[in-house]
């Protein structure tokens, strides 16, 4: 579908989303085509589109991940979940909270994020690489 240039009908599908990233797909494929990069290219596509389904985890979280990048250098579980969970059910939030105060607890995971040095390179290098505001 995509060599046949029907981009909008395979950005509906959100097959896209699905995809673990096993890499299966791509080692087996006899033609040699890198079917998990693809995936990972329509993931891009359709969020920089703004195109896919409400309600799917997918690119909330990605959404969330990349601000979070953007606006501290780093990754912090906590504060990501917060920006996400929210809209799902109560019991997924519990289900999260119980977990994460465990590896709080248990030492696993810090309770404060910690800084990150230049923090003006690693926004200015993230925003060459994702288009952050920009659609088209």
């Amino acid at each position: 579908m995509i060599g046949a240039n029907l981009k909008e009908e395979v950005l509906a599908t959100n097959t896209y989303w699905t995809c673990a990233s096993c890499y299966q797909c791509s080692v087996r494929c006899p033609a040699g085509i890198d079917i998990a990069d693809m995936m990972y290219a329509l993931k891009r596509y359709s969020m920089w589109k703004g195109q896919y389904k409400e309600g799917l985890i997918g690119p909330d979280f990605s959404e969330a991940f990349v601000k979070m990048i953007v606006n501290s250098g780093r990754s912090f579980e906590p504060i990501l979940a917060a920006t996400y969970l929210p809209k799902y059910s109560a019991r997924d939030i519990i289900r999260e909270g119980l977990m994460a105060t465990g590896l709080v607890l248990s030492g696993k995971m810090p309770l404060l994020p910690k800084k990150v040095k230049r923090l003006k390179n690693v926004q200015r290098m993230v925003r060459r690489i994702i288009p952050i505001g920009e659609t088209k």
